[in-house]
Formats: structure tokens, sequence, C-alpha cells
């Protein structure tokens, strides 16, 4: 039977990853004709998550592998989905996190999708029970700016619940190894055969969302910097119309001193011409800065995540 990789990211979920696991496990029982094992990559998490995941997976299922990874500190959910997939051993991986807001009954429909011949599947999620509007509007928001400046057109509400085949797993083993990730962003981008399934993300029931606004807004700069290079080329555009605006300023100065005979009133224009030329200053360095620090964390090439240990229950 084909074996398949299931990938669970989990910080801080010690008040629901039994109940979580728990529904997993009883959905993969349903499925016949496949083998499971599944990762759970612990990132860091301060509290019981580790003691009772694995109290929760202590009795063993005759066709479900566990694989326990506990980092050395938090290094980041798409660390830990790598992480996973890093160590996946499947014909096929499915990423998804511990909060119970990817459906484990999507599996069975993931799954025909990829015997379908379909090497990579993506989520796209079509309501949210506990998003009110402020939240919605964002993540529209979000995948508008990026589509918008982005090179690759990310499906818009596609979530870090997946399956990839197993040459999609090794091509980010080998090949896509930034500091700067968005996976979810990287299986779009290298192309293959796509399906997008759409599904409901119930109400979060135990616990609290690790994304805060910042966060959220901290994961839009990094993908629009890993992904495009169009704020270089605004910064361009930018630099250009100053340089245009400058000469039509010293000409029309020049045309008053010496054809009008006069003194152009000098005060509020050499003040609004400093400040706009300072303010477009610090914008360009901003964002000359931003892409200067992205290439020396590449540079650097430290390590994306470290295990401090890993044990495997069959």
């Amino acid at each position: 039977m084909k074996l398949i990789s299931i990938v669970i990211s989990m910080y801080n979920e010690e008040s629901g990853i039994a109940f979580f696991s728990n529904n997993l496990i009883k959905e993969l029982e349903r499925i016949k004709n496949y083998n499971f094992e599944i990762l759970w990559i612990n990132d860091g998490s301060l509290d019981n998550t580790q003691l009772n995941i694995e109290k929760s997976c202590s009795a063993g299922k005759e066709n479900v592998k566990h694989v326990f990874i506990q980092f050395s500190r938090n290094f980041g959910h798409e660390a830990a989905m790598l992480a996973g997939i890093d160590n996946s051993c499947g014909e096929a991986v499915i990423c998804m996190d511990a909060d119970g807001q990817h459906p484990p009954a999507e599996i069975n429909e993931m799954l025909k999708a990829y015997e379908e011949e379909h090497e990579i599947v993506l989520m796209q999620r079509t309501d949210r029970e506990d998003h009110g509007l402020i939240k919605s509007s964002m993540s529209k928001m979000f995948y508008t700016i990026i589509n918008k400046l982005s090179v690759v057109k990310f499906q818009e509400n596609a979530s870090d619940f997946f399956l990839i085949s197993q040459k999609i797993a090794e091509l980010l083993k080998q090949d896509f190894r930034d500091s700067n990730r968005f996976l979810r962003g990287f299986i779009q981008e290298v192309g293959f055969n796509k399906k997008v399934l759409e599904y409901t993300a119930p109400k979060r029931e135990f616990g609290e969302s690790n994304y805060s606004f910042f966060k959220l807004m901290k994961m839009a700069f990094n993908v629009v910097f890993a992904f495009s290079n169009k704020p270089l080329r605004i910064v361009i555009l930018i630099s250009i119309s100053f340089f245009l605006f400058t000469i039509a300023f010293g000409g029309y100065s020049l045309v008053q001193y010496f054809i009008a005979d006069s003194i152009p009133s000098g005060y509020t224009s050499i003040i609004f011409f400093i400040s706009l030329s300072f303010s477009l200053m610090f914008l360009v360095l901003t964002i000359l800065s931003i892409y200067f620090e992205k290439t020396i964390k590449e540079i650097k090439r430290r390590p994306i995540y470290i295990v401090r240990k890993i044990e495997i229950q069959d």
C-alpha cells in the first residue's frame, strides 16, 4: 500500500492537540488502501503540547506510524512544515495545522485528487466560521496586494493545508531553501498539475490563534520581497519622477530670475522641495535596506531549523 506522510505543525496547542489527533486518526482509519506516517513537529512549544501528543498517540494503530520531531526553540510555522517535509518518506505529503481549522475529513478528497494525477492539491478556504468582516477584508486585501506586486499569481485564500507529490517534496528539500519562505507560494510557483478544492474552516475550539495583525503584516512583506522585484522598479520610477521634478523646478527658478527679472518667493518652495526630497530619499533607502537585509540572510545560509529530538513510534 502507498505510504502518505502527514505533516502537523504545533506551537502551544496543549489544550486541543489530543482532540485533534483523535479526530485525525479516526479519519485515517476510515481511508483504506493507504499507510500513513504522521510527523508531529513541535515548534518550540512552551506548554505541555509534546507530553499531550505523545500520550494521545500512545495506542498504536495498524496503518499509522508516528514521528515526533522537537525543535530546540521556536523557528516559526514555515520552518516546522519544511522540517516535516524534509523528514517525510511518503509518496505524497499533506501539510496541515494542529488548531483544528484544517478538517481531517478533507484528506480523503485530497487523496482522490492525487490519484487523478494531480501533483499539487491546494485547499481553498471559502469560509471561516470565526472570521468577522475585518479579518475577511484583511485576508482579501492581502491577496490583492501580493498578486498585484508578485510575478506569481497566488490562489486567493489558499491555506497551509495542501498536498504535494513526492516529486514536489524533493524540490522543496533540495532547491527551495530560502531563509525568506512562503511554502504555499513555492508550491504554486513550480508548476505541475494542480487542483483546487474548497473547504470551510471550522471555528477554533481550543486555544488562540498565533497569528496577530503584526505577524500577518510581516508575512505580507516577506511574500512581496520574496516573489517580486516591483518595489525596486517603483523606486526607479520615483527617482526618475523626482529628477524630472527637480529639472522643472530649477528651470522655473531660472526663468523667473533671468526673464521675469524677479526672484521667486523662496521659503515655501524650498521647504516643500527639501521635505519632498528627504521623504523620497528615505523611502528609497527603506526599500533598498529591506532587499539588502533579505540578501544578507540568504548569504549567511544559517539553518532554517534545529532539531533537538526525533522519536519514531510504529
